[in-house]
């Protein structure tokens, strides 16, 4: 009864503070939703303007190269060169003559190419802008210093006649300098018409123009009359993964910055079209940001301003109303401290006594459980050792305390121990298994340790270390097994095919050797290792008979022959393996061209230790000794597995291979007939 004051006291404190915290909260949001919702009005606003901008610099080139592709002259010549009319007299050199007139018009009047008295006299300058017309065999037939060879104008070009339509490209990357220095350009392709022609679809050839945009539309979405500092207007293009940055960006990011759209404000900007999103930019920076479509193109253009600079004036009225309040609740409670003082000390004794009782627990679980613990200070002396630890090594726990670490351990392991440690603000716990020699026996251990952030402890070490010397027994008797089984299948594969004898022990020397010689981490040589043994336990499915076959096989023979990848695959996916064994089988037979078997991959697509194998069994094949023919020399080998280098094999592996073959005299005797 006498706490009830003390209780009805702090229950209105809280009355009164969370009603404030309430009262304030709603009035700031509404504040800060209606400075968004004007800067939602202006983003629009600027967002059109631009939008406009655009679109009108994009009809202005358009009508330009619209009027070159319309020129009854140029749809006279595009269309007897695709006749295979035109000839060499004065009339076609006149008419070349007026086209190249016709371009250095175009390309003056339309001021987004390079200047002619820029790039006069230099044959290293490439501008790698310009315009061209082209038959609809894509040949030439006038250009004004065009990139001819560009991989984007003929993707352009091509999608353009296709489609029956104009095309404009987004800005792309074309012909990095020396330096590496991008260049943006846009492509525009307006197609041809044949003279007078009635169909639509009659297209005889296309204007193509490669425009610079660094020195006219880039400027458009400068607006250097902002008074904004962050406001920024982009164009991007968009995919279901990702966002490319098109248009120059700001603290240093490079022209065509890509960024996974997941995460990215413009990202959803181009998922909601005049819609307003807020999110973090190609920075990491939190913006408020909307998008437009920019007509006759896929681009898409971002209006953003950061939120920091946008909500700045509603920011400073939210702190000034939040510090007002909370210098009135903090004379409130200052009202009431005596009495939550008094109500608490009661409260301090049962918490006291709670606290104790817990340590006592969480003494008694860390005696009780097995494995060894302690812990050590900032100079490495003992600050506790659990009771498992001190009855191992026959210790008194109670006087352990600031004793140096080698009071348990030889300095060998004391010095293994400590070289774990993690750095004092490494939040994560360092974990690593060990083998330490305890009193003349060998015990393995997965050590963790902890640097403590407790005051009371700060720069302290807990080392825990669990015994696991039983697990690792049994996983190398498992490991050990596994390893016999597989060689025994291995055996029995050799056996099926007696001309094949010692070819998958010998295909496993070799394929290590090379992922060794390559510096493969031994997790991957071990898995490759194992599928070079049963790379060939598909032939158990072949008939014995068409293995020893030593006559040229049908084809029916040899496409039989081949589904052994496909059998070996069929008896291994229900296995499991650490690492991704079956894919090194099923792709040991693919050749970089896409010329191999069973599922033609190519390429990258080809795993590294696949590529590997397939050297591998290619070399041993060819210099192992068969009942009916003896094996080739190992010169003769390599000479033969660079020969198809590139189009079958790696030519890496095969390098990793000439380096090694010196070394390994041994090989040399597989070319005798077992």
């Amino acid at each position: 009864m006498n706490n009830k004051p003390v209780f009805i006291a702090f229950v209105l404190l809280l009355l009164f503070i969370s009603g404030s915290i309430w009262l304030v909260f709603e009035y700031v949001s509404a504040e800060k939703q209606r400075d968004i919702d004007a800067w939602q009005a202006r983003l629009s606003i600027m967002a059109e303007s631009q939008q406009h901008s655009v679109e009108s610099w994009f009809d202005k080139q358009l009508e330009n190269i619209n009027t070159l592709a319309t020129n009854p002259l140029v749809q006279l010549y595009v269309s007897q060169s695709s006749s295979a009319k035109t000839d060499n007299d004065e009339t076609g050199r006149g008419q070349l003559n007026h086209l190249k007139n016709l371009l250095n018009a175009t390309a003056d009047r339309a001021s987004v190419f390079t200047p002619v008295h820029k790039i006069k006299n230099n044959i290293d300058n490439k501008v790698n802008d310009g315009v061209a017309i082209f038959n609809e065999s894509r040949q030439v037939l006038a250009t004004r210093y065009f990139p001819l060879k560009e991989l984007a104008v003929s993707q352009a070009y091509k999608r353009a006649l296709e489609n029956h339509t104009i095309f404009i490209s987004n800005i792309v990357n074309i012909g990095n300098d020396a330096a590496g220095v991008k260049q943006p350009r846009l492509i525009i392709v307006v197609p041809v018409n044949s003279v007078q022609s009635l169909s639509p679809d009659d297209f005889r050839g296309a204007v193509i123009a490669v425009i610079n945009p660094e020195n006219n539309l880039f400027q458009l979405l400068l607006k250097e009359w902002l008074t904004t500092d962050s406001e920024e207007t982009l164009l991007v293009s968009h995919d279901e993964d990702s966002v490319n940055y098109l248009t120059p960006l700001k603290q240093g990011f490079e022209l065509f910055h890509k960024q996974a759209g997941s995460v990215n404000a413009s990202a959803n900007a181009a998922n909601n079209i005049g819609g307003f999103v807020a999110g973090r930019d190609y920075r990491q920076i939190q913006v408020l940001a909307t998008a437009r479509t920019v007509q006759h193109s896929s681009m898409i253009l971002v209006q953003k301003i950061d939120v920091d600079e946008a909500l700045l004036e509603s920011t400073v009225h939210q702190n000034f109303i939040l510090t007002v309040f909370l210098l009135v609740v903090f004379i409130v409670t200052i009202s009431f401290i005596a009495i939550w003082r008094h109500a608490t000390s009661l409260h301090l004794q049962k918490a006291t006594s709670r606290l104790k009782a817990r340590a006592e627990l969480l003494n008694a679980i860390g005696d009780s459980v097995n494995d060894h613990a302690f812990l050590l200070d900032h100079n490495n002396k003992l600050v506790f050792i659990n009771d498992a630890l001190a009855k191992s090594f026959s210790i008194d726990n109670v006087d352990v305390r600031g004793k140096a670490l080698n009071h348990i351990f030889n300095n060998e392991i004391c010095n293994q121990l400590l070289a774990i440690k993690p750095d004092i603000n490494e939040d994560n716990v360092r974990n690593k298994e060990m083998r330490l020699e305890c009193k003349d026996k060998r015990h393995d251990y997965h050590v963790s340790v902890i640097a403590l952030k407790h005051p009371d402890y700060r720069q302290s070490y807990l080392y825990v270390m669990h015994d696991i010397t039983k697990i690792k027994d049994a996983q190398g008797r498992h490991n050990r097994l596994m390893e016999g089984i597989i060689s025994t299948l291995a055996q029995l594969i050799d056996k099926h095919d007696p001309h094949c004898v010692y070819h998958s022990q010998r295909t496993r020397e070799v394929a290590v050797a090379i992922a060794r010689a390559m510096e493969l981490p031994q997790k991957r040589i071990d898995a490759l290792a194992m599928a070079a043994l049963l790379a060939n336990i598909g032939k158990l499915y072949i008939p014995a008979e068409m293995l020893t076959n030593v006559e040229p096989l049908t084809k029916e023979e040899e496409l039989m022959l081949r589904e052994n990848i496909n059998y070996s695959v069929e008896i291994l996916q229900d296995l499991e393996f650490d690492g991704p064994v079956i894919t090194f089988v099923q792709q040991k037979n693919e050749c970089l061209d896409g010329s191999g078997y069973p599922k033609g991959v190519s390429g990258d697509d080809i795993v590294q230790e696949s590529r590997i194998l397939s050297v591998a069994n290619a070399f041993v094949a060819m210099t192992s000794s068969r009942a009916y023919r003896s094996g080739m020399p190992v010169k003769e080998v390599l000479d033969v597995l660079f020969s198809e280098a590139d189009s079958r094999y790696d030519r890496h592996v095969i390098a990793a291979l000439f380096h090694i073959v010196e070394n390994h005299s041994d090989w040399l005797s597989w070319q005798q007939v077992s």
